[in-house]
């Protein structure tokens, strides 16, 4: 009989295998690898004097999380700029005393960044181009919306980026103004945004704001792995990874140093470098793979620039931004299928996502593709023909996993009580026999599973008010959305996910009983230990 070199013992295990059996009593891991799940007893025939027992103390073991859509590489810029979320201020002014305070700091006509900026959720008066001007005159200053689809800059900005009272709204984009007279108010929405921070959808020699160095970018990359790893995640879907950041995360894993598994989407602005080296989705290894090419359709659920069938409950929203149009969207789709990749698809509203499918529809009619395990982005706000027609393709969807506990307050007077039943349909999935996965898309979201899974099974924000209450789903699937379902989503079901003999040693260990905690208080469970490849990477 082969011994472990670990073993765990002495708490809740959940192997998260599609019959899952109560009563393991340990798990076994060999190298990189889980060697054996078995009940009391069992556990002597793979100790040795060699064997280095992991006492779980009473908490949960279970498979890592793999969160199927963030932005990693997002991320790692975010964290080197000035930290705006409401985690950090909790009103307008304490931002412009920031970028004031910065502006004294920085030699003049250098920019100033901040991220995770949430004007739902402050006191005061939001920002705009010119109290922006008042704080930093000579300083280009671009603020981030939390939803990543807009963004506040001042004068200085605006003029960087060639834009004027006079300039028109860019396709796929638009351009905020004062209402009275007419001038550009500094807020800049998602095509009109994007080339001032978004390398995906604006590459290097586009975007209007310097990007960072690679060893800047490398350096915070290993910083919000560390956080990812503290939460108990073991592996990413990169929602958006330029081959700046794949040469990242090579050179890291090429070192050793990657400090979790990295499935990476391919903007679809870069899919002709992809296609011409013959490279194709599941290019790769357990560490660093090549996933699916990511396409933008319509805008943000927490930025209010879903394209949607009926207008905002608030007038001057009118139906969200469209990004693409139809026949670009049907032609995207043809083209990156044909290819042979997973084809990825960014829709929020109702209505960008019937365009979505009406694409997946004529692209599997002309190339017939059995598993192609295409996904839907998001998927958030559906109808039960949506619902149909995706069941009916294959279609996967990877909805948001947090959004109801922190994005709450945006839902009734944005969406209204009728479409909060509709979005984040994680019950409607499951009845409608659709495959899916969790993802809490961060930095739009919060990062730790625990709190989305939370967010899952009571459908209740941050303030305590439930929202879209029919769609709760029970624990067990919540738990599946981050472990299994994210493995299905990236064909990797064989070797993540699960506690199986053969699979990867991916592990985490929660402080309590997940199954036995008040549902209101699993966002509250400490991670104790967190495994990758058989390595502890993280150890409270």
């Amino acid at each position: 009989m082969i011994k472990a070199d670990k073993i765990f013992l002495n708490g809740k295990i959940l192997t998260m295998e599609p019959e899952e059996k109560p009563g393991s009593f340990f798990v076994a891991l060999k190298g990189d690898r889980i060697l054996g799940v078995g009940e009391k007893g069992g556990e002597k025939e793979f100790l040795s004097l060699r064997t280095e027992v992991i006492d779980a103390k009473g908490g949960t073991i279970l498979p890592g999380f793999i969160d199927a859509h963030l932005h990693l590489s997002i991320m790692a810029e975010m964290v080197m700029q000035l930290d705006v979320s409401p985690e950090a201020v909790s009103t307008f002014d304490q931002i412009r005393t920031m970028i004031k305070t910065e502006a004294q700091k920085l030699p003049e006509g250098t920019w100033i960044r901040g991220a995770g900026y949430d004007d739902t959720k402050l006191k005061g008066n939001a920002l705009t181009r010119w109290n922006l001007d008042e704080v930093a005159p000579k300083h280009p200053v671009f603020i981030t919306h939390v939803s990543a689809h807009w963004g506040v800059t001042n004068s200085k900005g605006l003029s960087l980026g060639g834009l004027h009272d006079e300039s028109k709204d860019p396709p796929g984009g638009s351009l905020g103004r004062n209402p009275e007279t007419r001038r550009l108010n500094g807020l800049l929405y998602e095509d009109a945004a994007f080339p001032y921070y978004l390398e995906a959808l604006s590459p290097t020699d586009e975007l209007v704001i310097p990007p960072f160095s690679q060893e800047e970018l490398r350096s915070g990359v290993l910083r919000v792995g560390e956080k990812y790893l503290k939460a108990g995640i073991t592996g990413v879907h990169d929602a958006m990874a330029t081959p700046r950041f794949l040469k990242i995360y090579q050179d890291l894993r090429d070192a050793h140093q990657l400090p979790l598994r990295i499935y990476s989407f391919v903007p679809y602005k870069y899919f002709g470098l992809f296609r011409d080296s013959g490279i194709r989705s599941r290019f790769g290894d357990e560490w660093l793979s090549i996933g699916a090419v990511k396409m933008i359709v319509d805008g943000a659920i927490a930025g209010r620039t879903a394209y949607l069938k009926e207008p905002y409950s608030r007038e001057d929203l009118g139906s969200g931004i469209l990004l693409l149009k139809e026949d670009q969207i049907r032609a995207m789709i043809f083209e990156y299928h044909q290819a042979g990749f997973q084809v990825a698809v960014h829709a929020n509203g109702d209505r960008a996502i019937e365009m979505t499918l009406d694409g997946f529809e004529e692209a599997l009619q002309r190339v017939p593709r059995e598993n192609h395990r295409h996904r839907i982005e998001h998927c958030s706000l559906v109808t039960d023909e949506i619902l149909g027609r995706m069941n009916r393709l294959g279609l996967m969807a990877i909805p948001f996993g947090s959004y109801v506990w922190h994005h709450g307050e945006k839902i009734l007077p944005f969406y209204g009580e009728e479409r909060a039943r509709r979005l984040f349909p994680h019950k409607s999935f499951l009845d409608h026999g659709i495959k899916f996965a969790g993802s809490t898309d961060n930095p739009c979201g919060p990062y730790e599973p625990l709190l989305a899974i939370q967010s899952c099974v009571t459908r209740r924000s941050a303030d305590g008010v439930p929202l879209g209450e029919n769609q709760r789903i029970p624990l067990a699937e919540a738990l599946k959305m981050y472990t299994m379902g994210s493995a299905y989503a990236s064909f990797e079901e064989d070797r993540k996910g699960s506690f199986r003999s053969g699979k990867l040693a991916d592990v985490v260990v929660l402080g309590e009983d997940i199954t036995k905690v008040h549902q209101e208080e699993i966002k509250d469970i400490p991670v104790r230990l967190t495994m990758v490849g058989g390595d502890i990477k993280f150890c409270s």
